[in-house]
């Protein structure tokens, strides 16, 4: 058989060094060299071309009917919605229609909470959400929630965080959860 030639010591032959062509390299690639070079620059004028095609049609187009078509767009689908709306015997509420209604719904939990007799209400972090709203949420904000804090604060009145009523000792708001460091 042949002997046995070093794929490294092989690649030397080709390339002495680092990004040089010995002179077999240089004979062997010679006759290509021409091909090559149109080659390059043929590809090189289409990628240039498609470029140049792409930057221009762009250029030339000013968008300003895209607001037009978008508003057009946006009132025929209001159109078709309060048409649908309309068919269906929807009733859309005012904002002071919709507060009323919120009102009596405040009621009606407060008058189902009462009348359930558990004594579990809302926890001291929904009163400063109602604080803000209805005298109605205030007054159920301003109960306690859950089950377990009421028997716990009869049995093991210890165990319950004195200042917030809580199983977890200076636990944050729940509101202000992202920030734990928060005592109040």
């Amino acid at each position: 058989m042949g002997a046995y030639l070093d794929p490294d010591k092989a690649a030397k032959t080709w390339r002495p060094k680092s990004g040089t062509m010995s002179p077999g390299m240089k004979r062997a690639r010679a006759p290509f060299f021409v091909r090559n070079t149109i080659t390059g620059i043929l590809l090189g004028a289409f990628v240039v071309g498609v470029y140049t095609y792409s930057i221009r049609a762009v250029r030339q187009d000013d968008f300003a009917d895209i607001d037009d078509d978008a508003k057009a767009q946006r009132e025929a689908e209001r159109t078709v919605q309060l048409e649908r709306m309309r068919r269906d015997n929807v009733t859309v509420l005012t904002v002071g229609e919709e507060q009323d209604v919120m009102q009596r719904a405040a009621r009606a939990v407060v008058t189902e909470i009462n009348d359930a007799g558990t004594g579990a209400v809302l926890d001291e972090t929904s009163s400063l959400r109602a604080s803000a709203g209805s005298p109605i949420l205030a007054e159920v904000a301003s109960r306690r929630r859950g089950v377990l804090v009421g028997l716990l604060e009869n049995t093991a009145p210890g165990v319950l965080d004195p200042k917030r009523k809580t199983l977890i000792w200076g636990a944050p708001d729940v509101d202000n959860i992202g920030t734990v460091s928060s005592r109040k």
